[in-house]
C-alpha cells in the first residue's frame, strides 16, 4: 500500500479523503502537544528559528513517499495558517486501531483522536513518536506556504501574511511563533 510506514506490527496511513471515522466503542485521545513530545524525546535535529511543524511536515513527506494529501511544493489556504492530516493506524491484519489528526502551525503541532477500545491511547502516541524519530534525518525536501484566510465565513475574506514549512536540503523553513 502506497504512503503507508510502520512501527512494528502498527502501520500509518494518511486518510486523504478526510472521512469522519470513529469506533462504537472506542478511547477518546485527547488533544496533546506533539512539538513537546517530540522536543522531548531529544533525538530532534537543530531547527534554528523554525517551528517542529517545519520538521515533521518534512519526515511524514518521506514517510509517506508525499502522500499527504497535499504536494511538497503547494500554496495551502486555511483558517489558521497551518497544516491539518488525517492519519488512520491500523495492525498488520488491516484492522483499524485509531483515527487522529496532526495539526501543524508556526506556534505548536497538535495532536488528537480515537483509538479502538483494545488499543491504548499511549500505545499509539509511543508508536507514532517512534516511528516519527527512527531516522531524525531522513527527509524529503518541501516547502509548503500556508495562507490564513481568518474565519472562511466572513463577508469579506482578508490573508494573512504566509506560514511557511518544510526543509530545503539543508535548513528547516518558517519562523516559530508564540503558542496561541
Amino acid at each position: 500500500m502506497d504512503g503507508v510506514f510502520w512501527d512494528g506490527d502498527v502501520g500509518f496511513v494518511v486518510d486523504q479523503q478526510r472521512l469522519p471515522s470513529s469506533f462504537a466503542d472506542g478511547i477518546s485521545i485527547p488533544t496533546f502537544s506533539l512539538d513537546q513530545l517530540l522536543i522531548d524525546c531529544g533525538r530532534l535535529p537543530l531547527l534554528g528559528p523554525a517551528p517542529v511543524a517545519s520538521w515533521l511536515l518534512a519526515r511524514l513527506m518521506q514517510l509517506t513517499t508525499e502522500g499527504l494529501g497535499f504536494g511538497a511544493y503547494e500554496k495551502v489556504y486555511n483558517d489558521g495558517g497551518g497544516y491539518s492530516i488525517n492519519f488512520v493506524a491500523f495492525s498488520r491484519d488491516m484492522q483499524p486501531l485509531a483515527f487522529f489528526n496532526v495539526l501543524g502551525s508556526s506556534s505548536s503541532c497538535r495532536c488528537w483522536g480515537q483509538a479502538s477500545s483494545p488499543f491504548p491511547p499511549e500505545i499509539l502516541i509511543q508508536t507514532f513518536i517512534h516511528a516519527l524519530t527512527s531516522d531524525v534525518t531522513d527527509l524529503m525536501e518541501c516547502k509548503v506556504t500556508c495562507f490564513d484566510t481568518d474565519p472562511p465565513n466572513l463577508p469579506k475574506r482578508r490573508i494573512g501574511k504566509p506560514h511557511v514549512f518544510g526543509w530545503d536540503g539543508s535548513r528547516f523553513l518558517g519562523f516559530q511563533t508564540k503558542p496561541e
